[in-house]
């Protein structure tokens, strides 16, 4: 069976497909393996195709973006690996986030081109742009491959999730980028639609070294 989401008032085009075997997924994903989009999600039979918008793309590399300067200024090493693939089959379930970054492990990833979840680490953090009407629930996926930490854009608010006992829940600041919490993301995410992008750019730089030299006076 196909079902296609409806247009109206809804941020991506979606398709969801059922029944479909693991041999057609990974025949899918060969097929679209040098393209961005659309991501693939596979859950147990169920196939999610989404297309994102472009406010949905533009609030991802923002939320990337910030990623990549904050972790500079704090020098922190991370590998952007994006919207990249990830599937276990002895799960029977794959994803292609958002955005997907390695932090903590991102020297164990540095140089492969090819990450194997049966011997490599799952990343550390992605970003989640909730889709209206999912047709497969995505926390449930990342918490079986045992990701630690996921930031969901619901609307305009930017929550910080961390895995706890294969459950996600709400956390006070970022496991990867302590002190960054959901406040700060979801100030800066709102800032980052207004404001010039170099000026957006300056006011992330300024708090992330404020943040740094308040660290490093308590030392």
């Amino acid at each position: 069976m196909v079902t296609t989401a409806p247009a109206v008032n809804t941020p991506v085009q979606q398709i969801v497909l059922d029944h479909v075997s693991w041999k057609t997924y990974e025949s899918l994903l060969a097929d679209y393996v040098d393209r961005s989009v659309p991501h693939f999600t596979y859950d147990r039979g169920k196939l999610e195709i989404v297309s994102p918008s472009i406010p949905h793309e533009t609030d991802n590399q923002t939320l990337g973006l910030l990623i990549e300067l904050v972790a500079a200024e704090w020098e922190t090493n991370t590998r952007n690996v994006g919207s990249a693939t990830f599937r276990r089959k002895d799960l029977q379930r794959g994803f292609e986030a958002d955005m997907t970054f390695y932090i903590q492990h991102e020297g164990q990833v540095r140089d492969k081109q090819r990450i194997d979840l049966s011997v490599d680490p799952p990343p550390d953090l992605l970003i989640e742009i909730e889709v209206t009407n999912p047709a497969i629930a995505k926390l449930p996926i990342y918490a079986e491959i045992g990701v630690p930490e996921v930031w969901r854009i619901d609307g305009d608010r930017v929550m910080v999730l961390a895995l706890d006992a294969g459950e996600y829940r709400e956390s006070a600041q970022s496991v990867s980028l302590a002190p960054l919490d959901g406040d700060v993301l979801t100030r800066f995410l709102a800032e980052s639609r207004t404001m010039p992008r170099t000026g957006w750019i300056r006011a992330v730089r300024a708090w992330a070294l404020g943040q740094a030299a308040a660290r490093d006076s308590t030392r």
